[in-house]
């Protein structure tokens, strides 16, 4: 796993109940899910993908498209 699959996993991860509120599967299904995946921000949502850039700037970080 890169850092960009993890940074993703991650925040799929704190929504709602965060990882207390996640069942086994879903987190193996997101897991499997983000790795496959060269831009795995695809998976997020709008209110997520606001974390994911947010992240970026805030830590100087850009992650290139690979389209």
């Amino acid at each position: 796993m890169n850092l960009r699959q993890a940074i993703v996993f991650a925040i799929l991860m704190e929504n709602n109940e965060g990882i207390i509120g996640k069942h086994q599967s879903y987190i193996e299904e997101k897991l499997k899910s983000v790795e496959m995946m060269d831009e795995p921000e695809n998976l997020l949502d709008v209110s997520n993908m606001g974390k994911f850039v947010e992240w970026q700037k805030k830590w100087g970080i850009k992650f290139e498209s690979k389209k």
